[in-house]
């Protein structure tokens, strides 16, 4: 491994990139990259190192974008997508046919696993599809739902459907990329079968996952699931056990790589089989050899999901070199790891995991370049003979991979995810020893599981001590919550000004230069963490100076709404919601969508009512907008999701109001006022609609009717308090529901514009065909976050401009005035 392997890598990785980004075809690619190897043969016969090296990377380049864009056509156009969008019954039962991708596990709603489809209905189709199994009894065909297995079932299917708002990305786009087209539901157990068993090896590989479950929990122990999700996952990358509390504290304390197979988990794997067989005696090539032949089962019988595979070509690149006598740089090593992977799986180069994998590394070996030769010299020089002093530069080389990892990780995981984990940097000194003995201990329980149970007991309880400790020290982020950076994903510019900078700090002797770049790396840096709106990824332009802008968010079957008077700070009306999933919607939809508004901090945060399609969302605008308050209505002491709440904002310093009818706030140019709910003479047990805060947002002649879930059982009290408006705009309650928006309530309002707040395809029928028919008899105009995304208004209290995040744009004039404008994306 030398420098060519980096010349063939980089411009394959930009090829498949390319590729996978863009509308090319798959065949264009074909006649450069011939074109360029030819150039290349004949440079090379000539003598001509300059253009054999230009016609390489052209060569590579292009090769790349064929790579990438045959797999971009594989999976975001199969035969079974096609054939689903013709059909005239998209919600009718399909029985499929299919092999299962890997092994299903429970979900939040049932059981769930991808079947990578050859028949539907019929027909011999492929495609990719997420299934989900409900009813009482899915979990008792888990045993049997195997990787590899044929297995056939009746399901309704549907495609993956994108929250439209700004700042959000696609998630269709990114299932597409893991091979994922379709989502289809299964209503019970009995309407699925295994057809088939699979291939010999594969079938080996689904019994070795299966026993390591089940000695794993027996080892471990009953009472100890937390443990046994943990210790699972680091072994064979299965995290169905982990609950979604664990996952977010380890994702937020910046640990979360350890309980995945990935390169830590394999490096050690790789080093305890090299280890063995020094202690056998084997020669190194033989060793070398096996531990290729163990690895690589190993890697299959996990699943081969992305990180797995990366982490085990990785593996495999270095036993190769070893058996082979092959010296060469870590660099060149990664860059050949990163090659097979993107040649096996192109578009997996475009998941975060690929990013975070390899640029980690990266960061790790640049770093370990310049830490091996002062560890040399000081071994040489006799200073290592001591174990105190070995544990100290053991430290020491800790410290400097974790921080390397940090640095070149730090941009990248605030543009994936909107944060920066300080905690990382501390949590790491004990996460990755504790995974360590996590792992050491679990592999050893499953060694003496076969010959002493009681054996295993014990390295099963040294597992789970370790784990208890790993998922303790996470809890730092609880405690210290000010180690977690929120902020919003920052542009390509500020990213590469930040890489750029640590390069030449890096590598350039000259004194200036690396002033020069300690200034750049400090000043990205601080517009990474301060974000002003240039400088991030995704920025709606502000309105008009003294325009208010109300924005209506996309938040699927949940309410959403931001509001944003001009000379105050921006308040959000409930944070939408995802009942009965582990889909964070505040922080994959509500919180980037107001990034991308510009909002840093919240005036305050109203929640109407505590129903989970409108708290949802809000724990995660708490910690990454820190409100100046939270406005509450009836409250209710047992509801345990708002008790949580009010918990989580105590512990940001967030200030806790209970609003009332009657009530105003002035807020720069808005007047808000509260018209329900009323002061309770009875104390709540549960969550009612009809209490919801009801706030007339008033701006000049304009106002901005929230509603919440009110039904008509108290639209005539909110009528009573409401003052009659020139222009006015309502979200219309309870979703559109039946049970709301009476005649009476829109014959009062005669609004220009009403608002639907309701995901597509939602089961409840929002909006109700009834309340849509009253609204438009009245002339008022209906926008639709499930139709158009995310809906604008933009006002300075006499005009009024409305335009959609899918392009429609409108000016507003009065109950019956609309003047329609072009239409724009």
């Amino acid at each position: 491994m030398s420098a060519p392997a980096l010349l063939l890598a980089v411009p394959i990785l930009a090829g498949v990139i390319a590729g996978a980004l863009s509308s090319v075809d798959a065949q264009s690619g074909l006649v450069p990259l011939g074109a360029a190897w030819l150039a290349a043969a004949l440079a090379l016969y000539r003598g001509r190192s300059g253009l054999v090296v230009a016609a390489t990377v052209v060569g590579c380049t292009a090769a790349g974008m064929s790579l990438g864009a045959r797999a971009r056509v594989e999976t975001t156009q199969p035969a079974l997508l096609a054939w689903v969008s013709r059909s005239p019954a998209a919600d009718a039962p399909v029985r499929l046919t299919g092999v299962l991708r890997e092994d299903a596990g429970i979900t939040s709603g049932g059981l769930g696993a991808v079947l990578d489809v050859t028949e539907a209905g019929g027909l011999s189709l492929s495609g990719g599809v997420r299934i989900t199994v409900g009813g009482a009894h899915a979990g008792s065909i888990r045993h049997d739902w195997r990787a590899g297995r044929t297995v056939s079932l009746t399901a309704v299917l549907r495609e993956p459907l994108d929250y439209r708002d700004p700042g959000v990305p696609s998630d269709r786009r990114r299932l597409a990329r893991q091979g994922i087209v379709l989502l289809a539901s299964v209503k019970s157990a009995a309407l699925a079968s295994v057809d088939r068993r699979g291939p010999p090896l594969s079938e080996a590989a689904g019994a070795l996952r299966s026993w390591v479950r089940a000695a794993i929990a027996a080892a471990i122990g009953a009472g100890r699931p937390r443990s046994v999700g943990v210790v699972t996952a680091i072994l064979i990358g299965d995290r169905s056990g982990l609950s979604i509390e664990d996952e977010r504290r380890l994702q937020e304390a910046g640990t979360y790589h350890v309980i995945a197979i990935s390169g830590g988990n394999i490096a050690l794997l790789t080093a305890l089989l090299v280890a063995a067989g020094r202690a056998a005696r084997l020669p190194a090539r033989g060793t070398a050899a096996a531990a290729i032949a163990v690895l690589a089962f190993y890697g299959y019988a996990a699943g081969l999901a992305p990180s797995v595979l990366r982490a085990t070509l990785a593996g495999v690149v270095y036993l190769a070199a070893r058996a082979l006598d092959h010296r060469g740089t870590a660099v060149n090593a990664l860059a050949i790891a990163a090659t097979c992977a993107a040649v096996i799986a192109p578009l997996t180069i475009l998941d975060a995991g690929f990013v975070l994998s390899f640029g980690a590394t990266l960061g790790i070996v640049t770093m370990a370049s310049r830490f091996v030769p002062i560890m040399r010299r000081e071994r040489e020089a006799g200073r290592l003979r001591t174990w105190r002093r070995r544990l100290l530069y053991a430290a020491a080389a800790l410290c400097a991979a974790t921080v390397s990892a940090e640095i070149a990780l730090a941009p990248v995981g605030a543009r994936l995810f909107g944060r920066i984990s300080v905690a990382g940097l501390l949590l790491n000194f004990a996460a990755i020893p504790l995974m360590s003995i996590i792992q050491i201990a679990g592999l050893a329980a499953l060694a003496l599981f076969v010959f002493s149970p009681a054996a295993a007991g014990a390295c099963g309880w040294i597992a789970h001590a370790g784990t208890t400790a790993l998922l303790g020290s996470a809890a730092l982020v609880d405690r210290a919550p000010w180690l977690v950076l929120d902020v919003p994903p920052p542009g390509v510019g500020i990213m590469v000004a930040w890489y750029v900078g640590w390069a030449l700090l890096l590598l350039s002797r000259r004194a200036a230069v690396r002033g020069a770049a300690a200034i750049g790396i400090l000043v990205s840096g601080a517009l990474i963490v301060r974000a002003p709106a240039a400088t991030v990824a995704v920025a709606v332009p502000r309105p008009a100076d003294g325009w208010t802008r109300v924005v209506f968010l996309d938040v699927g079957q949940g309410d959403a709404t931001l509001v944003w008077p001009a000379g105050a700070s921006p308040i959000v009306v409930d944070a939408g919601g995802a009942p009965g999933t582990s889909f964070d919607v505040g922080r994959r939809v509500t919180l980037p969508a107001s990034w991308a508004f510009g909002v840093r901090r919240l005036g305050a945060l109203v929640l109407t009512h505590g129903d989970p399609d409108h708290i949802g969302g809000a724990p995660a605008l708490v910690r990454a907008l820190r409100p100046a308050a939270v406005w509450d209505g009836i409250p209710v002491p047992r509801h345990e999701p708002l008790q949580r709440l009010r918990a989580t904002a105590s512990a940001y310093g967030v200030q806790w109001l209970e609003r009332r009818a009657g009530e105003t706030v002035i807020a720069g140019a808005a007047r808000i006022s509260v018209l329900n709910p009323t002061a309770p003479d009875w104390e709540r047990q549960k969550v009612r609609n009809d209490d919801s805060v009801v706030l007339d947002v008033r701006v000049g002649d304009v106002s901005f009717l929230l509603t919440g879930d009110i039904t008509r059982a108290v639209e005539r009290d909110v009528m009573a308090r409401f003052e009659p408006s020139p222009v006015t705009i309502v979200k219309a309650p309870h979703h559109g529901s039946a049970g709301s928006s009476s005649q009476g309530f829109v014959d009062a309002l005669r609004p220009a514009a009403v608002i639907f707040s309701a995901g597509r395809r939602n089961p409840f029928g929002h909006p109700a065909p009834a309340a849509v028919g009253r609204y438009r008899a009245a002339g008022t105009r209906i926008f639709s976050t499930a139709d158009e995304g995310a809906v604008v208004f933009e006002t300075d209290g006499r005009r009024v401009v409305a335009w959609t995040w899918m392009g429609r744009r409108e000016v507003i004039r009065g109950a019956n005035g609309v003047t329609a404008h072009h239409k724009e994306h």
